[in-house]
């Protein structure tokens, strides 16, 4: 609690109740975001709770991705509409940032495959490995995103088909995080699930109708991840089934 019967904190009181360093008040403080409300007569910065809520402010938009030169700027943003705006697009951010970090995972994984299955390091093997995955994954965008799918030719999907679908994607998604190849007995499986449920023609009608979807309602934010996530999943069914057709 505030020791100065004015309900003043000092900045040690201030950090400590918000739960940062005093150090890091003293720089918002250098850089003209936060202002004491006052000083002791022994020059001492005195806050008030107003000062801890403009303290929060701070933090959270930070969080969000406003830079310090943002937040001073940024009065506006106190308005419930501008800050769900601020939400949007951090949240738009995110799901980019996630997006890539899958694609990297996938690719890493595809190149120690084809590094186990190498005699020796060839840098031209790799950088053509990668091109190759790339270029796959822009066929699968085109087939997700419609190209040569007519829409009349689009099926309705029962909800129990829709959720043994959503099941598989996020197993599959959760086996690639772990590093599962296709041709192991796990990637397997979830190949045999994709067949049962129709392989691949299936899942990019079905995604048309999705994508349509997206595009015309209101949860059009981020279908640009989902897409890009459905890419990715659909490449590690493809080469999974695959692998369990050679072994049959």
């Amino acid at each position: 609690m505030p020791a100065h019967k004015d309900g003043l904190m000092t900045v040690g009181e201030l950090a400590r109740r918000v739960g940062v360093t005093v150090r890091t008040i003293q720089y918002y403080d250098q850089k003209g975001l936060l202002h004491p409300s006052s000083k002791s007569e022994q020059n001492q910065r005195l806050y008030s709770t107003d000062d801890e809520e403009r303290l929060y402010r701070i933090l959270t938009l930070k969080f969000l991705g406003f830079s310090l030169t943002q937040i001073k700027e940024a009065e506006g943003i106190d308005d419930c509409q501008k800050l769900s705006g601020a939400l949007d697009h951090r949240m738009c951010e995110l799901e980019r940032e996630s997006m890539e970090i899958l694609r990297n995972i996938n690719t890493i994984s595809n190149l120690k495959e084809h590094l186990a299955a190498s005699e020796s390091v060839r840098w031209s093997d790799f950088a053509q490995a990668i091109s190759d995955m790339q270029n796959r994954e822009d066929v699968l965008w085109m087939a997700i995103n419609g190209e040569g799918c007519d829409e009349s030719s689009v099926p309705e999907l029962t909800h129990e088909v829709i959720d043994r679908w959503h099941e598989l994607m996020g197993d599959t998604i959760e086996a690639m995080h772990d590093g599962v190849q296709p041709r192991d007995e796990r990637g397997r499986e979830l190949a045999a699930r994709f067949e049962r449920l129709g392989g691949m023609p299936s899942a990019l009608t079905g995604l048309k109708r999705l994508a349509n979807q997206r595009t015309q309602g209101p949860k059009k934010y981020g279908r640009d991840f989902y897409a890009g996530i459905q890419r990715r999943t659909l490449s590690f069914l493809k080469d999974a089934l695959e692998a369990l057709h050679e072994q049959a």
